[in-house]
């Protein structure tokens, strides 16, 4: 909820009265989210990579194919 004085004045900050973010409960959450946040964009790039990386073969396998060049041998080969 909030008060007058958070629309006038914004919103407290989120750390301790002392100022220290890393020993305060809200900063240390913060700093997990951030953690599972990067680990999850790690494992996301890794298998968009993967994924295009198959995509293109595909591609390849098929452009040979219509090329009329010996396209089974190489989409088999590939794991295409």
């Amino acid at each position: 909820m909030y008060t007058r004085r958070d629309i006038f004045f914004g919103r407290p900050p989120l750390v301790e009265e002392d100022g220290d973010l890393l020993s305060s409960e809200s900063g240390a959450a913060a700093i997990e989210y951030g953690l599972i946040a990067s680990l999850i964009a790690i494992v996301l790039a890794a298998s968009v990579t993967r994924l295009g990386k198959r995509q293109r073969r595909n591609y390849n396998c098929v452009k040979r194919a219509m090329r009329g060049k010996n396209a089974s041998k190489f989409c088999k080969k590939r794991g295409a």
